[in-house]
């Protein structure tokens, strides 16, 4: 049996969520918009495109709280389009969004003091230096009060072959030029987190500075417990030496023994300004909390309490110093 050939059609598909428009035509007459929905309502509509008329029908979806429609019109070039058609009762309901800008903190420029009272492996390189302060509310053995005051520089690369920390100490602020020493360590960074260094304490002195001149030898190690420094107990730091002069006890001094003592501090990071350190000084317990107060201030201040297990001086004392590193 021959085809019979149908009409020519003007077909136009829209495809939107589970709705689908079909528009056929003819150049007669229009058949009719047929729909295929499972929500929504029809409204019949005619429009007329190049002199031809459409039958059309929009679908409005009312599966929301807002109802809206969809249109067939005449494009610029004659060919039907859809736009979207509003219904009068759509409402718009704002959305509340916390703003959320990010302000990135900026990182702490000096860290807490790994040691009190004893020297560690640690120093000054070139570009560094620092000045401190330090008080006590009285002295072994009297009532009166106390302080002291420190400048120090660093020479050489301890990354690459030695450093040098040159420090001078003036240990009477009631007449500072009268009593004072001159420092020395050379120190050296090492794989796996070690540091080592050689050091004299009162390499030169004059005036009447208690402690002498006191030879030593030092290691600190730093053990990572967390990848992210800023994290709570992020590091450890030991420090173990032994020394001649104000490193040994305090009988041993006042026996003239000239042998070795042993001296030692453990310093915990608590959080990233706040650290927590414990120490044998060769003669007694010291305990302090070195604290950076400010990010791009460094500054730090440590507050402790020395002589604890009284096996030197006559008593627990309360000391307090504060230190600040610059670069040049």
């Amino acid at each position: 049996m021959p085809l019979k050939r149908k009409p020519p059609l003007h077909c136009l598909k829209f495809v939107l969520v589970s709705s689908a428009i079909i528009l056929n035509a003819n150049e007669a007459e229009a058949d009719s918009l047929k729909l295929s929905s499972s929500w929504g309502t029809r409204q019949a509509q005619t429009i007329t495109v190049n002199k031809s008329k459409f039958r059309f029908q929009s679908l409005s979806l009312n599966n929301s709280e807002s109802a809206s429609s969809v249109a067939a019109e005449a494009s610029e070039n004659g060919s039907p389009a859809l736009r979207r058609q509003p219904s009068g009762g759509e409402r718009f309901e704002p959305t509340r969004i916390p703003l959320q800008i990010p302000f990135p903190q900026q990182p702490y420029r000096a860290s807490p003091s790994i040691t009190i009272i004893n020297p560690s492996a640690y120093g000054a390189f070139w570009g560094n230096a620092g000045i401190g302060f330090g008080f006590q509310e009285r002295v072994r053995f009297k009532d009166d009060a106390d302080g002291v005051a420190g400048l120090g520089f660093g020479l050489g690369n301890p990354q690459t072959n030695v450093g040098a920390q040159i420090g001078i100490s003036l240990v009477d602020l009631s007449a500072p030029l009268d009593d004072g020493a001159i420092n020395l360590k050379l120190h050296r960074r090492l794989p796996e987190n070690f540091a080592i260094a050689l050091g004299v304490q009162g390499l030169t002195t004059w005036g009447n500075t208690d402690g002498g001149s006191s030879v030593y030898g030092v290691v600190t190690k730093r053990f990572m417990l967390r990848q992210d420094r800023t994290r709570p107990f992020s590091e450890i730091y030991t420090t173990l030496g032994a020394g001649g002069g104000q490193f040994r006890s305090e009988s041993d001094i006042d026996d003239g023994n000239e042998n070795l003592g042993i001296f030692g501090s453990l310093a915990i990071k608590v959080i990233q300004p706040v650290g927590l350190v414990a120490e044998w000084s060769g003669q007694d317990l010291t305990i302090g909390v070195p604290i950076v107060l400010f990010r791009q201030l460094p500054l730090v201040l440590v507050p402790a309490i020395t002589d604890i297990t009284g096996s030197a001086g006559d008593g627990t004392r309360f000391v307090f110093g504060f230190g600040y590193t610059f670069s040049f």
